[in-house]
């Protein structure tokens, strides 16, 4: 374990955390990063915050049952004020990537639907350019032989996910496809291509969608306000 990273997150997941208010519905999102963030959140919920959690997955759901955050169901939840989740890299146009975990389509879900985003991390996860974290795409099992030959076609290199010696399932059913680009490929345009492409659920491309980032760094917290997305 790097534990110069595990730091950043954590003041990260802290710093993001003072954004959580009274009343808020609060996307939480999955991941080690996330985690965190959940950990400190049930810390001030357990002080007097009171407010309500929606989970990105079966693991960030148990973890917040558990710290006695009140969880509601999509259903539930008639606003979501705030999701705060991690990201695998993030450019300087605030472009972002995410999906290592597993949970990139109901995370894109409550992004998409929360009035405020904030990503966390740790300093190495902020890029110059994109590409270097293999990109997920989720696809329905039938479909995904067909994507995968399809994404081949591209010139990229996509690669099953296995986990525990089988195919990884995500908590819809789902297979990952994870996609090393040729250098210099655009990714939110390839983004596009494949989301296109029958068979395909969503992809690990979050394009501008958060309004601000919070990450640990060496020289401590730096939030970030997203320029592209008014908050």
């Amino acid at each position: 374990m790097d534990h110069k990273k595990e730091q950043q997150k954590q003041q990260a997941a802290r710093a993001a955390a003072d954004y959580i208010k009274e009343g808020m519905t609060i996307g939480l999102g999955s991941g080690t990063t996330s985690r965190y963030l959940i950990r400190e959140a049930g810390k001030r919920y357990g002080q007097g915050l009171h407010f309500y959690g929606i989970a990105t997955s079966r693991d960030s759901e148990q973890l917040a049952a558990s710290l006695g955050i009140p969880l509601l169901e999509p259903e539930q939840a008639g606003k979501i004020h705030l999701a705060i989740d991690g990201v695998d890299e993030i450019d300087r146009e605030f472009r972002a990537v995410k999906g290592g975990g597993g949970a990139l389509l109901r995370e894109k879900i409550i992004a998409s639907w929360a009035e405020e985003v904030i990503w966390i991390m740790d300093e190495s996860k902020l890029v110059e350019r994109l590409g270097a974290f293999p990109f997920p795409v989720e696809t329905v099992p039938f479909g995904m032989p067909f994507v995968k030959r399809r994404i081949a076609d591209m010139g990229a290199v996509p690669a099953l996910r296995m986990g525990d010696g089988k195919s990884y399932l995500t908590d819809s059913g789902n297979f990952i496809l994870d996609v090393q680009f040729a250098e210099n490929t655009d990714i939110s345009q390839a983004a596009e291509q494949i989301r296109d492409m029958p068979g395909v659920v969503e992809t690990g491309y979050f394009g501008q969608m958060c309004s601000r980032i919070a990450a640990g760094t060496s020289s401590g917290v730096k939030v970030m306000e997203n320029p592209h997305r008014a908050v």
